[in-house]
């Protein structure tokens, strides 16, 4: 029987160096060059998933991306974060 691992991963960052495109690529099997971000929005993050086999196991990346939101920010250093 195959055990299935979560691994959480919060991508922080400056708006415009490709997170969410690296995100959608990791993701989706699909890049984006040019994702438009609203700087003038509020706070929101997009979350995405992707289960990858290895060996016998199954391993889940839950992944939220900041879109480089500023109020995010505060989560970099904390072990509890994303």
């Amino acid at each position: 029987m195959m055990a299935i691992g979560e691994l959480k991963v919060c991508l922080l960052g400056d708006t415009g160096i490709g997170k969410s495109s690296i995100a959608c690529r990791f993701a989706q099997d699909h890049f984006y060059h040019n994702i438009s971000v609203n700087h003038h929005a509020q706070p929101e993050a997009s979350f995405m998933t992707k289960t990858v086999p290895s060996g016998n196991d199954l391993h889940k990346f839950l992944i939220w991306d900041t879109a480089g939101q500023e109020w995010f920010h505060s989560l970099g250093g904390s072990s509890e974060g994303c």
